[in-house]
Order: C-alpha cells, then structure tokens, then sequence
C-alpha cells in the first residue's frame, strides 16, 4: 500500500542542497580513488585492453604490429582516459546508490522497493553487456577487418586513439544496449506504452536494431550484425517479461521462464566457445589463413635455393 504524502520526510531547500552536495562529494572522491588506483595498475590494464588487438593479428597470421602513436602525448592521455573509464566503472555502483540515496527521499515505499529491486538487476546487465563486447565483439571485428586488410596485401597499424575508440564505443554502447528489457518493463509497468505497442513494433525495432549496430560499431559488416542480434534478443525478451508488470499482469511461474533460461544459456554458450566462433570468423568472413597441417615426425622442411 502506498504511503500517504503527509508522511513523507520533509526537508528545506537549504536540507535538500546540503544532502546532495554531501553526495556529489562522496561520490567524486570514490570517483577520483578507482581512478587513482587504476592508474597505480595501469601497465596491466592497457595489456589487458590491448589484447584482443594483439590476437587479432596472431589469429589472421598478421606479423606483430604495435600500436602507432602519432601526437605528441598520444599514449599518455589514452592511458588517462582507460583509468577515468576503469574508475567510472568500478565506481559506479556507489555513485549510482548516492544518487539513489537522494532521490529515495521523495519515492514512496513500494517505489523504492522496485528501484531496490531493478537495482542491481541492471548493474548485472551492464556488465554482461560489457564483456560481451570484449570477449566477442570486438575480437570478431577486428580479425574480420584485419583479414579483409591482408587480402589487399595493406599492413595493420592502427592508432592508439582509433583502436580505443572504436573499443570504448562498443564496450559502453554494448552496456547500455543491455539494459533495453529493463528499460521496456519500467515503461510496461508505469503504463507509457502497452505491451502490445512492443508486438506491433518488433518490424521497426529489428530495422532500428542494424541502424543502431551501424552507427556504434567499426566498419565492418560482420559486426554490425554481431550488435544488432543481440539488440533485437533483448527487445523480445523485454516483450516476453511485460507479461508479469503491469495491470493486466500474469501471475509468474517457473515454467514460464524458460526464455529467460534460453537467453542465458545462449549467452554462456557463446562466451565459452568465443575462441571457436572467433576463429571460424576469421576464416569465413575475412579469409584469415587455415592452420597449416601438423608436419609428420622426421620430415625434413623443403629445400631453398640458398640451402643449395
């Protein structure tokens, strides 16, 4: 039941102001230590962000290419920029929950039992989205775009400031992607738009899901794709889960999650055998060479005429 307005805390605008800067400042200073510490640990995470380049060009059987810095200062900002993005990420529940904080002054309790509720849900679905992107996405395009680089004999030097780019947008547009089966319950349960305008959409929001994976991606085709599929997963998930919020609401039952159960299982699928589909994407998609066949034990290796 939801609480009267008289009982609600009341505060002054001088009260509200001094909570909020009280917040704002907790939150910058948890800000500025994640950022801190990253930078303390900054040599492992660019090899960490920089790896799947390097496996790129060792899958498509590119020679070793380091990454090019052409501006003054170039590396040094890139690595100022990893840390600001690594300490905004390990951050940002806290400075979420502060601002959560603040807000929750002024929501009724059954409000704030469903803020509780979505709250760490679409923390998860962030990071799920994340890694999805680091593990699959990106890797996938790169050795698609580095394979079809190979079949037009050009060499593979990329900038340090084109490679994070290109890296950062997927990562952070892949996170928030992930949050479109939250985004749609929250409009389903508040009554904006009904479920059954997410049905009669789902043409619209397929075509919307390939332009949303041209815009946010790299060049490459494949992983335009790569983007969109998942976007149009969500949208019908999000669709399967306004069955359960809402006035005209289901009563929900195990049974009735299996596609819940399907979407996870696909995504631990693919996570687990990325080195495979990676692989196979290269080959398939941008002509990266086949492994050569293992030599027999004692075969000699041919002849060159300066062994002559």
């Amino acid at each position: 039941m939801a609480e009267p307005e008289d009982a609600l805390p009341r505060m002054t605008l001088s009260e509200h102001l001094d909570e909020l800067r009280r917040r704002l400042v907790l939150s910058a200073l948890a800000l500025g230590a994640a950022m801190l510490l990253a930078f303390f640990f900054y040599d492992p995470l660019w090899h960490f962000a920089v790896q799947p380049y390097k496996d790129a060009l060792k899958a498509t059987g590119s020679p070793p290419s380091a990454l090019q810095a052409i501006m003054p200062g170039e590396g040094f900002l890139q690595i100022l920029r990893l840390c600001f993005l690594v300490g905004l990420v390990a951050a940002g529940p806290l400075v979420i929950w502060q601002m959560w904080g603040f807000i929750a002054a002024g929501l009724y309790q059954h409000e704030k039992s469903a803020v509780r509720t979505y709250f760490p849900i679409s923390v998860l679905l962030f990071f799920m989205g994340m890694v999805a992107a680091y593990l699959l996405l990106i890797p996938f395009g790169l050795r698609f775009l580095i394979s079809f680089d190979r079949q037009l004999d050009a060499t593979t030097q990329y900038t340090i400031t084109a490679y994070f780019d290109i890296c950062v947008k997927m990562v952070l547009a892949m996170g928030f992607l992930f949050e479109l089966p939250l985004v749609m319950l929250f409009f389903q349960a508040v009554g904006i738009v009904e479920r059954a305008t997410w049905i009669k959409g789902w043409k619209l929001a397929v075509v919307f899901a390939f332009i949303v994976g041209m815009l946010l991606t790299d060049p490459s085709p494949v992983t335009q794709i790569m983007m969109a599929m998942p976007v149009v997963g969500l949208y019908f998930l999000g669709i399967w889960g306004g069955r359960f919020v809402g006035e005209n609401k289901e009563p929900f039952t195990i049974w009735k999650a299996w596609p819940l159960v399907v979407a996870v299982a696909v995504y631990a699928l693919l996570i687990v055998e990325r080195d495979r589909i990676n692989d196979w994407s290269s080959r398939v998609f941008g002509g990266a060479p086949e492994e050569a066949p293992a030599e027999p034990d004692g075969a000699k290796p041919p002849e060159t005429p300066e062994d002559r």
